[in-house]
């Protein structure tokens, strides 16, 4: 005898259940949304647009970048291909790549931030540096 629930019945309390556990916590309190600075809801689209069960968060957030103007129509090109180009801002970069493994000031400049990268897990980790807000350079 299987502990596993069987028959058309079963079945429809599991498809039941797991329609459920993908729409548990889909939605973003709007109040909530709107109180992250403008780097915490591109980190936060970057988190979301990676899950695999549901996309509802993923364009909470995207509404949310576009209503705040964060990127243009030339870096949310280069954000769906997961690709970064030297001018994109640092909000564009965090929507592209995610949240980076470690972030520090390059010595000696207050306004350049190099963001540590993890390119997989035969690479060593790639950097990328940006400069007043936008990506100046990077390297594997």
């Amino acid at each position: 005898m299987s502990g596993w629930p069987n028959g058309p019945d079963a079945c429809r309390r599991v498809s039941l259940g797991l329609a459920i556990l993908a729409a548990a916590g889909c939605a973003i309190d709007p109040a909530k949304l709107n109180s992250l600075s403008d780097l915490e809801v591109c980190r936060g689209y970057a988190v979301y647009s990676a899950w695999v069960i549901s996309n509802s968060r993923a364009d909470q957030y995207r509404r949310e970048i576009e209503r705040r103007h964060l990127l243009t129509p030339q870096e949310w090109a280069l954000v769906e291909q997961k690709r970064i180009e030297k001018g994109m801002s640092r909000c564009a970069l965090y929507a592209s790549w995610g949240v980076p493994v470690s972030e520090e000031a390059v010595e000696g400049e207050k306004e350049e931030i190099r963001h540590v990268y993890h390119s997989g897990w035969l690479m060593s980790p790639g950097a990328v540096y940006t400069k007043n807000g936008k990506v100046e350079a990077w390297a594997y």
